[in-house]
């Protein structure tokens, strides 16, 4: 199988490779974590949160190093890769200043006399499976609530970003935090699969592909372990006509061509209705005429590469079998760097219901584009997919729009803003989407029990 490899998308070279960890050396690190968290889970909360705040400064003083690997090893614009490390440091400062609040038990009386304390308790370690496309973000989101509520976490990160995950590691060590309470490991998916059986993993979460998920998922289940899912989306942009355009324009293009294309929460389908779609085609087309493709460290790039050959290869087979299913490209454009895994900015229209484009998640710069008359209509086409993360609503009749929301089948509705997590706000979807939430207190609690202490009168 492939080892954990450093490609730059860019240049297309191999500039770093790395093992496979062995089993045995895995069967010996998880008693170690084990101990650990058994540690851990005894300690105050307070005593729990204390490296966090050493760790949102040690990720604000290397941004600029993390960044510089996120670039290098998936193209992912530099500037937006700090700035990933950056919201990754205020996820760290939510939860030092909330956890202790949120994880303290509670207290209930009944009318019999009895009284009921309510408390958190942590599951013991969790099998983190973690994506390339956000390389530190997505693995923080999940673990840093997950370490402070008592639990380990065992983080399996994606292939392609090795390094930049060696980074996180490290960073982490230096933070304070107890030694085998974050632990990183190269592991196919074989031993994934083993580990999911294993008595020793409580809990399991992953970021990641409807497929892989629907494997996971699968293993938790028979092996009866909680399991948290964030498996993408299709996500609509519904656009009504009064809608100012020239002032939304700016931010629902970056929505759909953020990290090249490659975002979960990307609005993937543009529903416009039907009045204003030729001023929004010609608003669009010129925002998207002035992306600078190129090298990802660059100020002046706005979309680089894809991450990987296989990632640029499959969305040029969903965009060519779409457009023969009878799909129109409105645009394209022309040239792209001869070197690197670079897919053109492409806007596809006339997008029939039985092609590869309407079923599938499209994970690069290619947007579709529909057009709606009704109300009714924009409602049943946004949720005419089996994805259900996020959506969002752009209209200046917000009463309107909170009613649609309550009809759209997404885990978020976002009225007169894209969509985005915020560290305090449970995040995560439904249908095909995934299941369960991080962010928030929900990240706290999705890998606790709730116990339930009796006290007679």
């Amino acid at each position: 199988m492939t080892p954990f490899q450093s490609i730059n998308p860019y240049t297309e070279l191999n500039f770093a490779s790395f093992s496979f960890l062995d089993q045995t050396a895995l069967n010996k690190l998880l008693p170690k974590i084990k101990l650990a968290q058994n540690e851990w889970q005894n300690k105050a909360v307070s005593e729990r949160i204390s490296f966090l705040q050493p760790l949102s400064e040690l990720l604000i003083e290397n941004a600029p190093m993390l960044a510089e690997l996120a670039s290098q090893e998936m193209g992912k614009i530099y500037i937006h890769a700090k700035a990933e490390v950056i919201k990754s440091a205020a996820l760290c400062n939510y939860y030092a200043k909330n956890a202790e609040r949120l994880l303290n038990p509670t207290f209930e009386s009944l009318e019999s006399g009895s009284q009921i304390e309510l408390r958190y308790q942590a599951l013991g370690i969790v099998l983190g499976v973690f994506p390339w496309n956000f390389p530190y973000w997505q693995i923080l989101r999940s673990a840093i609530p997950t370490i402070v509520s008592g639990n380990a976490m065992l983080i399996k990160p994606a292939p392609n970003v090795p390094q930049s995950s060696l980074a996180l590691q490290k960073i982490l060590d230096q933070s304070g935090l107890s030694p085998n309470l974050f632990n990183t490991v190269f592991i196919d998916e074989t031993q994934v699969a083993k580990l999911i059986e294993n008595d020793t993993i409580a809990a399991v979460t992953l970021t990641g592909s409807e497929k892989a998920g629907k494997i996971v998922a699968s293993l938790a289940a028979a092996n009866i372990k909680p399991a948290v899912l964030e498996l993408g989306g299709s996500d609509p942009l519904i656009i009504l006509e009064d809608a100012p355009l020239n002032e939304i324009m700016e931010q629902v293009v970056f929505s759909r061509f953020q990290n090249n294309g490659q975002s979960c929460v990307a609005a993937k389908r543009f529903l416009v209705q039907e009045n204003i779609l030729p001023s929004f085609k010609d608003l669009l087309l010129q925002k998207i005429r002035e992306f600078k493709l190129g090298n990802p460290m660059l100020e002046d790039v706005n979309i680089g590469p894809l991450a990987r050959k296989d990632l640029k290869e499959l969305l040029e087979n969903q965009v060519n079998e779409t457009v023969e299913a009878g799909a129109t490209i409105l645009y394209q454009a022309g040239e792209i760097p001869k070197t690197g895994y670079f897919y053109p900015p492409t806007v596809l229209t006339n997008i029939p219901k039985n092609s590869r484009a309407y079923q599938e998640e499209l994970f690069g710069p290619v947007l579709s584009l529909y057009s709606f008359k009704t109300i009714e209509e924009a409602i049943q086409l946004a949720n005419d997919t089996h994805f259900g993360l996020g959506a969002s609503i752009f209209t200046a009749n917000t009463e309107l729009a909170a009613q649609m929301a309550n009809r759209i089948e997404t885990g978020m509705v976002y009225i007169n803003q894209i969509v985005k997590s915020d560290v305090s706000i449970p995040f995560g979807g439904t249908k095909h989407s995934g299941f369960g939430r991080e962010l928030g207190p929900d990240g706290l609690y999705a890998f606790c029990h709730r116990k339930a202490i009796w006290k007679a009168s």
